[in-house]
């Protein structure tokens, strides 16, 4: 074989390798271009929906404490963290609604917070969590930095709701609630490759319930115990009435009760608080007056045998008017509670959304009032993504990786080149 033949398969060796490397330097490096989000995290104490307001969700968003990677590759701090309070002053300013024109939020709104806390975290991964809330009752599933800082009335729960008919609807005041609750919170987490998980955690919830239809009822029973004690009190013997005020409070017990779960936390997504009033407010009024009548026959019973004759007649009448409120709530307290609420106000636990764009959303508490028609505010909010998956964060940017492909392509050419003349020699020998 002459030098010539010798030095074609070293000449297409080299055209071959030359092709592969060009090819390799100029393709791209992953899916991602440079302006893309790598991972968000984002907690936000308020967000939702206003009649009044358009932009609502806008103005809710920019005071949330959100933390993004931006950019393939990462070039800043590989965990990103935003530990801003709301503060709803500066982000909503004054907000009327309802017939009453009143406030929706803080400053005797209808919707208020206590000191509650914002965070947000992303990793250059691909990773994100988020919280919002009682930072006392954060869930598990996310580790939050010391010393998060708050903003909110310390005076007050976590949260308060506090909605009528009559402020809200127009017309009679049929019922008003007072909801409560001390502790309120929501964390949300993805991690590289994995569905994202939500968590809330809601405790100390309770209510105080008022109303036309509530007093009315109270109203009976207060007329049948001051008839009674018109004769008893001279007695020695004065029936407490447990309604004077014309509220029902109800506990967080009471609420259970009616859910049948051990736990507000253990309710499914999308369960209405307000929904297991009416029934809880019935089973009060019953256990009231029970207690109520077995108080009252006790102390009778306890009288000398001619005051017992004389308050005989009168705790009997007592005891018929009581027990047939009670025999009546389905009729004169559940069925028009039920119809009175549903109109006014829902306060939905654990509500998980999932975006278009993939974002995940765990929300602690959602508030309709007026079924959604006149606001939506959910509160206690945590959002992750949508974020990149592994593949598509390039690990090196696209100019530095044509670089070194191009030093190495030259580097191998040059080693063959030197490999062929050294051949070239040898076979000339």
């Amino acid at each position: 074989m002459n030098s010539k033949s010798k030095l074609w398969p070293a000449a297409v060796g080299v055209t071959a390798v030359s092709a592969l490397a060009i090819g390799l330097v100029a393709a791209p490096a992953a899916n991602a271009a440079p302006t893309d989000v790598i991972s968000i995290g984002s907690g936000q104490i308020i967000d939702g929906t206003v009649l009044a307001i358009p932009n609502f969700a806008g103005l809710a968003a920019n005071g949330a404490a959100t933390a993004q990677q931006i950019g393939t590759p990462p070039s800043g701090p590989v965990v990103i963290e935003n530990t801003t309070p709301l503060d709803l002053s500066a982000v909503f300013g004054v907000v009327n609604v309802g017939a009453g024109n009143i406030p929706l939020l803080q400053n005797n709104g209808i919707i208020q917070v206590g000191a509650v806390s914002q965070y947000g975290k992303a990793v250059n991964d691909g990773s994100s969590e988020a919280f919002s809330g009682t930072v006392s009752g954060a869930p598990g599933l996310v580790t939050l930095p010391g010393g998060l800082p708050s903003n909110g009335d310390p005076a007050i729960p976590a949260a308060r709701v506090n909605v009528g008919t009559a402020s809200i609807l127009g017309g009679a005041d049929l019922v008003n609630v007072n909801l409560q609750i001390t502790t309120l919170a929501a964390a949300a987490k993805k991690d590289q490759g994995a569905a994202p998980q939500g968590a809330y955690a809601l405790a100390g919830v309770s209510a105080e319930v008022g109303g036309t239809v509530v007093g009315g009822v109270a109203g009976t029973i207060s007329a049948a115990i001051n008839t009674a004690n018109a004769v008893l009190t001279p007695l020695g013997v004065t029936v407490e009435n447990p309604v004077a005020g014309g509220t029902i409070a109800i506990t967080e017990a009471d609420l259970l009760a009616v859910a049948g779960v051990a736990d507000l936390n253990s309710l499914p997504a999308g369960t209405d608080l307000i929904s297991f009033l009416p029934q809880a407010v019935a089973n009060k009024l019953t256990s009231v007056v029970s207690t109520t009548l077995a108080s009252a026959t006790a102390a009778v019973n306890n009288l000398g045998p001619i005051a017992q004759i004389v308050a005989g007649p009168a705790l009997a009448v007592l005891t018929t008017a009581l027990n047939g409120v009670t025999s009546a709530v389905a009729t004169t307290v559940v069925a028009p509670l039920s119809t009175a609420l549903t109109a006014l106000v829902s306060a939905k636990v654990n509500v998980q959304e999932t975006a278009p764009s993939g974002a995940f959303t765990q929300r602690a508490l959602q508030v309709a009032i007026a079924g959604g028609s006149i606001a939506t505010v959910n509160l206690a909010n945590a959002t992750v993504g949508p974020n990149l998956d592994a593949a598509a964060i390039p690990l090196v940017n696209a100019d530095t990786m044509a670089i070194t492909g191009g030093v190495a392509l030259l580097a191998l050419l040059s080693w063959l080149f030197v490999r062929s003349r050294r051949r070239t020699a040898v076979a000339a020998v």
